[in-house]
């Protein structure tokens, strides 16, 4: 086993780099993201490198003579052999870098090799308080880690790189009709303020307690993958309900889109009539790449690698989350507002690493009710720690009819009958104007601008549409 480890190693070639650095002491300006310490397997030549490092940030002169003085431990042998590579180089850039990378490789196969015995051992002798579940999260998110190693994606860029990757956004927009760069929402009015809902961005869907949330980010999410099934480059869109099964979700469109009340789907009463409505919807939607996971009490990480497989293998366009406040954190904080804010650190992380829209949903505080405009205000999210801060785009769903029919006027103890009347009739004028209205507030967008959209709000089959009563997908 041990004889394995070591054919993991290549001192030849630590000695060789080491020698283009000491020769050529420009190169650790210029390669410095792509060498580290980690790559020398001879603890001499590491030490050697870690001279060099700190030479080089003290801009002092490098060289084979310099740093003598600083390596006293260092055999004889090692730096014979250094000063001899030295004396051989001819500089080739293409010659280095196959260097670096065939350290790397080793070193890769290093770490895999030690990952892969840790966790042999700790899943054999029980010498640990992780369960298994634990166990392959810890060794799915080391190796992806170690997958990551080089970290091309954050590399420097210069501003004509990035003017191209931002122009290429700009064609993208143009090639669909010049609407919108991010993932449709099928709601035309949010779809023109966001521009779509926008790669990395973290979005927050918020409002109190029966307002809609579920439903309207249901309705996104269909409308979401209806549009990328008509695309060329098939795309697909993932739910995390941690408070309704994913055949909930499931009654719920399909009451949607066939118009039969759900309440008739629940109980089973249906007519030929409905029955050829439904079939005829389920054969219309069932093969949309759209994705549940009802998986309860869920981490930030075990997201994170449930997210990695699902978009390796499914093209995924739009992650749902619902709802924040039920993510359980990862450890013990000392409250639960600094729980919270980790967790939307953690999402907003999650949306920029994937590179696609996170819209997660969030309950509200019951300042809201205490109130008479119950309107909500970001204000009411701070006591959620710093969603406020750390979302890309914050919404609020607002039903003015729901409040209104759990108020309904009472008459007082000396108030004549006329004037109660008066006051009822109020009401109930109100009521019946706002009845199927629903308000979504753009409080917040980091990169446009805010304001208020309204939504036609279909109470019977829990369905959010345009004030044109009619989505364009």
């Amino acid at each position: 086993m041990q004889k394995s480890y070591d054919s993991l190693k290549d001192n030849d070639i630590e000695v060789i780099l080491l020698a283009y650095l000491l020769k050529h002491p420009e190169l650790l300006d210029t390669h410095f993201e792509q060498i580290s310490n980690n790559l020398f397997a001879n603890p001499e030549n590491s030490k050697i490198y870690k001279v060099l490092e700190d030479f080089h940030q003290s801009q002092k002169n490098i060289s084979i003579d310099t740093i003598k003085n600083y390596i006293p431990n260092i055999q004889s042998q090692t730096l014979k052999e250094l000063s001899l590579q030295i004396d051989q180089i001819v500089f080739s850039k293409e010659i280095f870098l196959n260097y670096i990378e065939s350290l790397q490789e080793l070193y890769l196969r290093r770490e895999l090799f030690k990952i892969t015995q840790d966790k042999n051992n700790e899943s054999t002798t029980f010498q640990t308080s992780n369960n298994i579940k634990e166990i392959f999260l810890d060794l799915e998110k080391k190796i992806f880690d170690l997958s990551n190693f080089k970290k091309e994606n954050y590399e420097f860029k210069d501003f004509a790189t990035v003017t191209k990757s931002s122009l290429q956004l700009v064609e993208k927009a143009f090639k669909k009709k010049g609407k919108y760069s991010g993932v449709v929402s099928g709601f035309n009015d949010l779809d023109n303020m966001l521009g779509g809902l926008q790669n990395s961005d973290l979005v927050i869907l918020a409002g109190r307690p029966s307002m809609g949330k579920t439903a309207l980010a249901t309705n996104i999410a269909f409308n979401a993958a209806k549009y990328y099934s008509n695309e060329e480059e098939k795309g697909s869109v993932v739910m995390f309900s941690l408070e309704m099964s994913a055949e909930q979700i499931g009654l719920r469109i399909l009451a949607e889109q066939s118009r039969i009340p759900s309440d008739k789907l629940r109980k089973g009463e249906l007519n030929e009539r409905d029955s050829a409505a439904l079939s005829s919807t389920y054969q219309e939607i069932h093969q949309l790449n759209f994705f549940f996971d009802d998986s309860p009490n869920l981490t930030v990480s075990e997201l994170r690698s449930k997210l990695r497989r699902y978009k390796k293998n499914f093209n995924i366009k739009l992650v749902l989350i619902d709802y924040l406040q039920l993510i359980k954190p990862e450890g013990q904080r000392d409250s639960r507002v600094n729980e919270l804010s980790e967790i939307t650190r953690s999402l907003k992380q999650l949306a920029k690493e994937f590179d696609l829209p996170v819209v997660s949903l969030s309950q509200l505080s019951r300042q809201v009710e205490n109130r008479d405009d119950k309107r909500p205000l970001l204000s009411d999210l701070r006591e959620s720690g710093s969603i406020e801060q750390d979302a890309d785009v914050v919404m609020f769903i607002y039903r003015e009819s729901y409040y209104l029919q759990r108020n309904e006027p009472t008459r007082g103890s000396e108030e004549t009958q006329e004037s109660y009347q008066k006051k009822h009739d109020a009401w109930k004028d109100r009521n019946e104007e706002v009845f199927n209205k629903a308000e979504l507030i753009v409080a917040k967008q980091r990169n446009g601008p805010t304001g208020k959209i309204e939504l036609y709000f279909d109470d019977k089959y829990t369905k959010f549409l345009g004030m044109d009563k009619n989505n364009d997908l």
